[in-house]
């Protein structure tokens, strides 16, 4: 699923958002710059504002979490929808590949998968202007794949132990999404 429409007034609000997020205290678990914070709090706001389209243009009521960054450290979801917590996570995209089912992604073991009950993958893509949406998979699903800490993909680090699993485990039945959540 692909979404493109208003993507330069998305990035436009996810810096905003990134930069209020940084400064009233977001927590980085990897020790970064604050210039780093903000560039990789800006790619996840970037993501979680299309996601939101998505979900105004389906008509789907959601709640947003609003922590407050100076008291948490995090946030507990980032959608809520009839008591179910959404999380989406999206990476930048760096290659002209096409995403496939052979990519890997790494969730974070710390952010504890079981506690949300979907979590959609994506990717930001500045070059097409677009994000995209691979798919999604249960928090539950997550927890019990392997926790690792290289990409069995890309073969990079990963900064803290994930749970890996390849993108071709999402479901990619974005209606059978719909139909889970409302």
């Amino acid at each position: 699923m692909i979404i493109n429409s208003e993507f330069e007034e998305i990035c436009v609000k996810a810096k905003i958002q990134a930069e209020m997020m940084v400064k009233n205290g977001l927590y980085s678990r990897f020790k970064l710059s604050k210039t780093s914070r903000i560039e990789k709090a800006y790619l996840g706001c970037i993501g979680e504002l299309a996601f939101e389209n998505y979900l105004k243009k389906e008509n789907i009521a959601y709640r947003t979490d609003l922590t407050d960054y100076s008291t948490n450290n995090s946030d507990e979801f980032d959608f809520l929808i009839n008591a179910k917590k959404i999380d989406i996570k999206v990476a930048k995209k760096t290659t002209k590949s096409t995403p496939s089912d052979n990519w890997t992604y790494g969730y974070p073991e710390e952010q504890k998968p079981n506690t949300k009950h979907f979590v959609i993958i994506g990717w930001v893509d500045f070059n097409l202007k677009h994000v995209g949406f691979y798919g999604w998979i249960t928090g539950i699903e997550i927890q019990h794949f392997p926790v690792v800490s290289k990409n069995g993909f890309a073969g990079y680090s990963y900064k803290t132990p994930n749970h890996e699993f390849k993108w071709g485990v999402l479901n990619k039945d974005f209606k059978e999404f719909l139909a889970r959540i409302v």
